[in-house]
C-alpha cells in the first residue's frame, strides 16, 4: 500500500509536467499530508492533457472523507475529488466525474461505467453491479466515474435520453466520456500522489460495457484490463431489435401475461432443463433448446385467446418474433445486415414469482403490461424507455414521434439519420492495439438477457476471433455465458463473480482464468455454483456429486 504523499508531490508535478497544477500551502515536508486534499481545489487542466477535444477541464472540489462503516461495508479514508469536463461546444454539457483517492493506495487505478443513458456519476465508493466483493475502493484502488456527458434531474436518470439531441453530448454518453474522464482522473491522481498509477482497468455493466470496449480499442495504451458485463453495444441495431420486439407486443392480443409467460416457462423446462444433464430450473444447453423448442404446440385451439392454458396466435407470434433475427433492408454502415434476435426461451421472463427481485426482472425483460406510448414506467420495460428516449431526442429528434411506428427494415425518412450513428458503432470492433500490448478482456453475459442480447456479444466474440486470430484473440479474451441470468438481475439464477480480482491476477500474475472461474447464484438456489464456461461450451452435469457445487459439472461442447 502507498500512503498519500505530501503538497511538495504535487508542486513537482506542476514542475516536471508544466501543467497548471497549483502548488498550495508553506513547503510541507515529504511526510506532511496536511491540506494535501484540500489543496487540489480549483486546479486546471489544459485541453491539450486530454486525448479527445474538449474546453480543459478543473476541479471543482476536494474533501477528505474519514474511515466509516456502513453496516456492513468499511469505507476507506480517502479524499474525494470532484471534477469537470468542459465541452468544446457551448451549447453541450460538460461532463461531470468524481475520483475517490484512498490514503492506503495501492497504486492502481479503476474506472467504473453507467448505465442505461447515464446521467449521474456511479457510486465511486461502491461496487460494480453482481459482486459481493470488497469494493475497488476497500482494495485500495483510486477509482473514478462521470455522468457520461450530460446531468439529469429525471425520476429515473439512466431513461432520460433528452441531452444527446446535442451531437458533442451523444459522442460522450456513446463512447468519448471515459476517455476523456481517464485522462482527467490519471493527473489528479498524479497530482494527489506525486507518481502515476501503474495499472488502470475499466470496469462497466451494459452501457458501462459498451463504453469499456470503446475505451481500451481506441486507447489500448491507457488500459491493462476490462471487466465487461452484458454490454450495450452496437447502440443502432440494438435499439432497431428492440422497436421490433416492442412492435411485437404491441400488436393487439398479443402481450403475454405473466400467466402465459409461465405457461411457456413450464413447456421449456420440461423440453429443455434435462438437457445439460441436470433437472435444476436452469437451461443449460441454450442452443440444443433453440433447435428443438417449438412454442406452437402451446397454440389455443383455433387460434384464439381462450385462457391462461394455451397462447393465441397473436401470442405466438410476437414470442416468435422476438427470438427471431430482425432481417434489415440494407446493410447498416457498421456492416450489420440484420439485429440476432433474443434468447426468449432461455430464462424465465418475468413470470409473476413471489422473489423482491421480480418487479426488476420485469422491468428489464418484457414489462407487465404492452408498451404504450407515452411510456408508462410502472408497467412499460425498461426497454419502451430506451427506445423511446433515443427515437425521439436522437434519430427523430421529435419529442411527439411514437416509437412504436418507426419502420426498423427501411428507416423510412430517417434512413440518412440512422445510417450516420451507426457510422459512429464501429469503435470498440479494433480491438488489435489492445491485443498488441497484452490488455486482457473479460466478458460476461446472461443467456436469458431481453435488453442486451447476448447474442449480439457472440457475434463480438466470434468477431474478435476473426480478425485477430485465434493466437492473438485466445491471449487476450476470454467470454463466459451465464445459463438463467438475465440484465443484471434474474430470479432464476442471480449471478455474483469477484470478476475484477479474476482479472487482476490474469494481467498481474499471467494466471488465465480459462474455465477455473466460478459464479455464485444468489436467488435461484442461493449459494450454489456453477463453473463459468468460455463460450461456445455450457456447464454439464457429470452425473454425480452435489448439484449445487460447482465442482460436479464440466464444460461441454453444445
Amino acid at each position: 500500500m502507498k500512503f498519500r504523499r505530501g503538497m511538495n508531490a504535487l508542486c513537482a508535478a506542476s514542475i516536471t509536467t508544466g501543467t497548471l497544477f497549483g502548488c498550495v500551502g508553506d513547503q510541507p515536508g515529504e511526510d506532511d499530508q496536511t491540506g494535501s486534499c484540500a489543496g487540489l481545489a480549483e486546479t486546471r487542466f489544459t485541453a491539450a492533457r486530454i486525448g479527445l477535444p474538449t474546453g480543459g477541464a478543473k476541479i471543482v472540489s476536494a474533501v477528505e472523507v474519514p474511515a466509516r462503516t456502513d453496516g456492513q461495508v468499511t469505507k476507506p479514508e480517502h479524499c474525494l475529488v470532484s471534477a469537470e469536463v468542459l465541452p468544446v461546444d457551448p451549447k453541450a454539457p460538460s461532463i461531470l466525474l468524481a475520483v475517490a483517492l484512498p490514503t492506503r493506495w495501492n497504486e492502481k487505478a479503476v474506472w467504473l461505467g453507467g448505465g442505461g443513458f447515464d446521467g449521474v456519476i456511479a457510486d465511486v465508493t461502491g461496487n460494480s453491479l453482481n459482486t459481493l466483493a470488497p469494493t475497488p475502493l476497500a482494495r485500495g484502488y483510486a477509482v473514478f466515474a462521470s455522468d457520461g456527458g450530460h446531468q439529469s434531474t429525471a425520476a429515473s436518470p439512466g431513461a432520460d435520453a433528452s441531452a444527446l439531441a446535442n451531437e458533442e453530448a451523444y459522442r460522450n454518453w456513446l463512447s468519448d466520456a471515459p476517455k476523456k474522464a481517464r485522462d482527467v482522473a490519471g493527473q489528479i491522481i498524479r497530482a494527489y500522489y506525486g507518481v502515476d498509477a501503474a495499472r488502470f482497468y475499466a470496469v462497466g455493466s451494459s452501457t458501462g460495457g459498451r463504453e469499456a470496449l470503446f475505451a481500451t480499442a481506441r486507447s489500448p495504451a491507457d488500459w491493462d484490463g476490462a471487466l465487461v458485463l452484458y454490454p450495450a453495444r452496437n447502440v443502432v441495431s440494438l435499439t432497431l431489435g428492440l422497436t421490433a420486439t416492442l412492435q411485437a407486443l404491441s400488436a393487439p392480443g398479443a402481450f403475454p401475461s405473466a400467466a402465459k409467460r409461465s405457461l411457456v416457462w413450464d413447456a421449456v423446462l420440461a423440453e429443455c432443463d434435462a438437457l445439460d444433464g441436470l433437472a435444476d430450473g436452469v437451461v443449460g444447453d441454450v442452443a440444443s433448446c433453440n433447435g428443438r423448442f417449438d412454442v406452437t404446440a402451446l397454440r389455443c385451439m383455433g387460434g384464439e385467446d381462450t385462457g391462461d392454458a394455451c397462447l393465441s396466435d397473436a401470442q405466438i407470434h410476437a414470442l416468435e418474433a422476438i427470438n427471431t433475427p430482425v432481417r434489415l433492408a440494407s446493410p447498416l454502415a457498421n456492416g450489420d445486415t440484420e439485429f440476432a434476435g433474443f434468447n426468449v426461451y432461455s430464462a424465465a421472463q418475468g413470470v409473476g414469482t413471489d422473489s423482491p427481485l421480480e418487479p426488476h426482472v420485469q422491468s428489464v425483460d418484457l414489462g407487465s403490461r404492452a408498451p404504450t406510448f407515452p411510456v408508462d414506467p410502472l408497467t412499460s420495460s425498461f426497454a419502451a424507455a430506451l427506445v423511446d428516449g433515443f427515437m425521439r431526442h436522437v434519430v427523430v429528434r421529435d419529442p411527439s414521434f411514437d416509437y412504436r411506428t418507426f419502420d426498423v427494415r427501411t428507416f423510412g425518412p430517417h434512413a440518412t439519420r440512422v445510417q450516420e450513428l451507426s457510422a459512429l458503432d464501429v469503435g470498440d470492433a479494433d480491438m488489435g492495439g489492445f491485443a498488441a500490448r497484452g490488455g486482457k478482456l473479460l466478458l460476461l453475459h446472461g443467456t436469458g438477457d431481453m435488453l442486451t442480447s447476448p447474442r449480439t456479444t457472440e457475434r463480438y466474440a466470434d468477431g474478435l476471433q476473426a480478425s485477430l486470430g485465434a493466437t492473438a484473440a485466445g491471449a487476450m479474451l476470454r467470454y463466459y455465458e451465464v445459463p438463467g441470468f438475465q440484465h443484471s438481475v434474474s430470479t432464476g439464477f442471480q449471478v455474483s463473480w469477484d470478476g475484477l480480482s479474476a482479472l487482476e491476477r490474469w494481467v498481474e500474475a499471467g494466471e488465465d482464468p480459462g474455465d477455473a472461474e466460478v459464479v455464485t447464484d444468489l436467488a435461484g438456489v442461493p449459494g450454489r455454483t456453477r463453473p463459468l464456461c468460455r463460450y461456445p461450451t455450457f456447464a454439464r452435469y457429470r452425473g454425480t456429486g452435489d448439484p449445487d457445487d460447482a465442482a460436479s459439472f464440466e464444460c461441454a461442447a453444445p
